[in-house]
């Protein structure tokens, strides 16, 4: 099995009107033939990384790659018309137009909300998730990451307290900042999404990054999109995905995991395992940064067992 797969310019590229005047970018890698594997990446706002294609064998995969609404070559960089269902319509409309039947699954932190959700919608055209860092998108899940007594407060008290100067709760700081980058004034806005992506990248990396490198525009969309997650609570009922985690039994699923995860809490990836009957691969040392050489070898081999695993299921049918 490869430590990684090389990565190259894309196959094809499609850009798919989904309604409310959206259109989404997506590029096909890999193996026309290949077993379709379509990949959510994090955020919300991240944008499709052509990185993601590292973890695919391009000979066994047919590997889709896009761009959620308001984000990346997606169009409009909006919040309008953004919300966790809008996105599973848009996943139905890729698969429609590309004309696949079943797909894997795969997410990455949000992503992995994403998948899971989707999977729980339309079960019947799923053959296996593939889930990376995955966050729960509770109140727990929010308060680990962003409380004043969470894991990145403890880690690193120092940044937590210009990240969170008035020691508020989850709830206020998440209010406060979508009051900052919903305002009218442009340097309001720009602070505070400097602040927010800070702390975030601070949680993935481990120090305060410099953000010298992002436009303004790009700091700003990124932190909206996340905002207007976390304000709705990702449009979705506390717990919710814990509540059906039982639901997954059945359907081939393979978590990857660090045990330092300050964004996304190991114990909860543990508990959701257990119940769906997943296999979880877990790694000590690590945290939620997906470039890690032994993450991204730990996903190789997870992509390389499932393909395994689904192509002698497909010889028993």
């Amino acid at each position: 099995m490869a430590l990684s797969y090389p990565v190259s310019a894309p196959r094809k590229t499609h850009h798919v009107l989904v309604g409310q005047g959206h259109q989404l970018e997506i590029e096909e890698h890999g193996s026309g033939d290949g077993l379709p594997v379509i990949i959510c990446h994090g955020g919300p706002g991240g944008g499709l990384s052509r990185f993601e294609c590292a973890h695919f064998n391009p000979e066994h995969y047919r590997i889709l790659l896009f761009s959620q609404r308001g984000c990346g070559n997606s169009t409009p960089h909006s919040c309008e018309h953004n919300t966790l269902e809008h996105l599973i319509g848009d996943l139905e409309c890729i698969r429609r137009h590309l004309g696949i039947g079943r797909w894997v699954v795969c997410g990455e932190s949000f992503g992995a909300t994403l998948a899971m959700v989707y999977a729980l919608r339309h079960r019947e055209h799923v053959s296996a998730l593939m889930l990376w860092a995955s966050f729960f998108a509770s109140q727990q899940d929010y308060d680990w990451c962003l409380g004043k007594s969470g894991a990145g407060a403890q880690f690193y008290p120092e940044y937590y307290r210009q990240f969170n100067p008035q020691n508020q709760p989850t709830s206020a700081l998440i209010e406060g900042f979508h009051q900052q980058l919903f305002s009218d004034s442009e340097p309001t806005q720009l602070k505070a999404a400097k602040a927010w992506v800070v702390w975030e990248e601070t949680l993935c990396c481990g120090t305060a990054p410099s953000i010298k490198l992002l436009e303004p525009a790009a700091l700003i969309n990124r932190a909206q999109l996340q905002l207007h997650y976390f304000k709705h609570q990702f449009f979705l009922r506390d717990n919710m995905l814990m509540d059906h985690a039982k639901e997954f039994a059945g359907l081939p699923v393979w978590m990857v995991h660090g045990r330092h995860d300050l964004v996304c809490s190991y114990a909860r990836a543990q508990a959701f395992a257990t119940a769906a009957q997943a296999q979880l691969d877990i790694f000590e040392g690590l945290g939620h940064s997906l470039a890690d050489e032994v993450y991204c070898q730990a996903q190789c081999r997870a992509t390389d067992h499932m393909y395994l695993k689904l192509k002698r299921q497909q010889c028993k049918d």
